[in-house]
């Protein structure tokens, strides 16, 4: 395996994380500003500011991916693109949320009051990251996924339906894979005998 399909790995693996980790860490601000907790305020905070970090992780394992699925079939270089732009405007947004989130725990650790002020720049801030970060996730999406893309018309399989109503039968999915002997493939139908040094073989000497 080559670097950048290393890479590529990685990319898919920790792509989400920064979202949803961001998510997370704003939702429970919110919790900790309302139960005016302020040890609530300060994990949140320090959580949304880990997010950076990964964020750079998952920037650049997707810029050193590129490379390695540039040539793929059904994937839109187009969508890789777009991915791109809207990905660096993420990186930042959550570069400035992640600042922001780092000032209010320096100051609640200097036990000074974190004002409305803050409260209403850190939430502009973080909505808009994670926004874009939604919005770089889907696009991230399409790139190598022709079903999800706008105007895609997605083609049933053959045993849909069937599949269907096992599950509405049964309520788990069932198995049709029906076991299958190759062994006629494997043996010959007329058994060859092995050549041996003993037999009467001679070889023509191609010129």
């Amino acid at each position: 395996m080559n670097l950048s399909a290393i890479w590529l790995h990685v990319h898919l693996i920790v792509n989400h994380i920064p979202m949803l980790w961001a998510v997370f860490a704003f939702v429970l601000y919110y919790y900790g500003t309302i139960k005016k907790n302020g040890d609530i305020q300060k994990a949140a905070l320090l959580g949304f500011a880990a997010t950076t970090a990964i964020t750079w992780l998952v920037f650049r394992s997707g810029e050193n991916a590129a490379g390695n699925v540039a040539g793929l079939p059904l994937l839109s270089l187009d969508y890789l693109y777009e991915h791109e732009q809207w990905a660096q405007k993420t990186l930042w947004a959550l570069y400035a949320a992640g600042a922001i989130a780092t000032l209010g725990v320096v100051k609640m650790w200097l036990k000074r009051q974190l004002h409305g002020v803050f409260f209403i720049f850190f939430s502009i801030v973080a909505v808009a990251a994670i926004a874009l970060s939604a919005i770089t996730s889907d696009i991230g999406a399409k790139i190598a996924n022709p079903g999800v893309r706008p105007g895609s018309t997605l083609i049933k399989s053959p045993k849909y339906n069937e599949y269907k109503e096992k599950r509405k039968k049964s309520g788990t999915l069932l198995s049709d894979k029906t076991p299958v002997s190759n062994e006629s493939a494997i043996k010959p139908a007329v058994a060859i005998k092995p050549v041996t040094v003993s037999d009467n073989v001679t070889f023509k000497e191609e010129k």
